[in-house]
């Protein structure tokens, strides 16, 4: 496979190495280790212009995930634009994916903890979806290794969607049979099964292994089918990108703030077309959460991992498992958000710490964790150094407004 270099004028194709990479270094992620050695040191960009928009933006399509193969297929799209926007998926048809992952709002929650099924809340504030499809993990603490198994998670999970693995399947079988059908072949036969079932549940549990498995698999090509339409939602034509290509002119207060984000090491962590490294890093954020610690045991044991049964591609599949197992000092970190549609988000920070861009850089970037001890695990080395002066704050807001989604990303309506 394939995997595209996030910085320099012109991408250049290197091969994913075969071996686990070092420590917290996902193989999708690995070729911006010489990026951070670089920026490692104490700098004086002499070029800070050139140097930040030096972010191409390759279609979703360079960068293929080699576990779902389907994940570019214009008919799987379809059908996950259809799920995504799906009721159905929750157990009292009152929460769908883009409840939490509104197009209104960037793909983003506009409240700060999502509210699932029978008002309940989760416990961190839901991670929008655009550019998703550059990352190598999904969710705050990476306990997904692609963006097919994550939705898998959060139509199961109680307090979100609660809908068990039986009965998506029958909501599949009786809304989705044709187009399901046509990409992923014949539906298993439901009708001597429970209504409702999945680990851990009695149901589930006295199933013959041959139907656990059929069903299993149907949860996984509805994940498969939900990334590549999630796959769509780049949030590639800002007006950031319109400035590379010399399109537009950026402002005064826009280019003060591009300096800004390269001299005060924003780019150490936010790089890459995403504008987000993928790793995980404490930046010491305060928060009893463990964070990607906790991640990395439930990715492992998960059946909807790379390495899994419902893997596409057992051999590339296995490479992040494989990493994350290796991975040290994660308590508290986690995964660096991505920066595309980040000023028409309306919370900042798994725990939502902030209500405004401007306020979250404000608190924890200017003199490091705005004040704070870490609560949770060590701070990131890569924190030493970051502080964005007071008088600067305004600027670098302007520049990363011109990282907006633009009004064709949020016109992605419920088909």
């Amino acid at each position: 496979m394939a995997a595209y270099r996030g910085m320099g004028p012109r991408r250049v194709a290197v091969e994913t190495p075969a071996v686990a990479p070092q420590p917290v270094v996902a193989p999708e992620v690995a070729e911006h280790k010489a990026h951070d050695e670089k920026l490692a040191a104490p700098e004086v960009p002499e070029r800070p212009i050139e140097i930040a928009r030096e972010t191409p933006t390759p279609p979703a399509s360079e960068v293929v995930p080699p576990t779902n193969a389907v994940a570019d297929n214009a008919a799987a799209a379809a059908l996950g634009k259809r799920l995504f926007f799906d009721k159905h998926l929750s157990t009292d048809a009152t929460i769908a994916c883009a409840s939490c992952h509104d197009p209104a709002h960037g793909f983003s929650d506009p409240k700060p903890f999502s509210v699932g099924v029978r008002g309940q809340l989760g416990g961190r504030h839901a991670m929008p979806i655009t550019a998703v499809g550059f990352q190598a993990f999904t969710l705050w603490d990476g306990r997904a290794d692609s963006v097919w198994a994550q939705p898998i998670k959060a139509i199961e999970n109680p307090k979100e969607m609660d809908l068990t693995r039986l009965e998506l399947a029958r909501v599949v079988a009786t809304n989705y049979r044709a187009e399901y059908e046509a990409l992923f072949g014949a539906m298993p036969p439901l009708d001597q099964t429970p209504v409702r079932g999945k680990p851990g549940m009695v149901e589930w549990d006295g199933l013959p292994e041959t139907i656990r498995n059929d069903v299993d698999e149907v949860a996984a090509n509805v994940g498969k089918a939900l990334e590549a339409y999630e796959r769509t939602v780049t949030c590639s034509d800002t007006r950031f990108d319109q400035w590379v290509r010399g399109e537009v002119t950026l402002t005064t207060q826009e280019m003060n703030g591009a300096q800004s984000f390269v001299a005060h090491r924003c780019a150490r962590c936010h790089d890459g077309p995403a504008f987000s490294d993928g790793k995980f890093h404490n930046i010491g954020v305060p928060s009893t959460d463990v964070g990607r610690s906790g991640g990395i045991p439930q990715l492992l044991a998960d059946s909807f991992n790379g390495a899994g049964l419902f893997s596409d591609d057992l051999a590339a599949g296995q490479v992040k498992p494989a990493a994350a197992a290796t991975e040290t000092g994660t308590e508290g970190a986690f995964k660096t958000p991505r920066l595309r549609g980040a000023g028409q988000r309306t919370f900042f920070g798994h725990a939502s710490h902030q209500e405004t861009l401007r306020g979250f850089i404000a608190d924890i970037y200017r003199g490091g964790r705005g004040g704070r001890d870490v609560t949770v695990g060590t701070l990131d080395p890569q924190m030493q150094g970051v502080a964005v002066p007071n008088d600067e704050l305004d600027d670098l807001v302007a520049f990363l407004h011109t990282l907006d989604c633009p009004g064709n990303v949020t016109a992605t309506a419920a088909p």
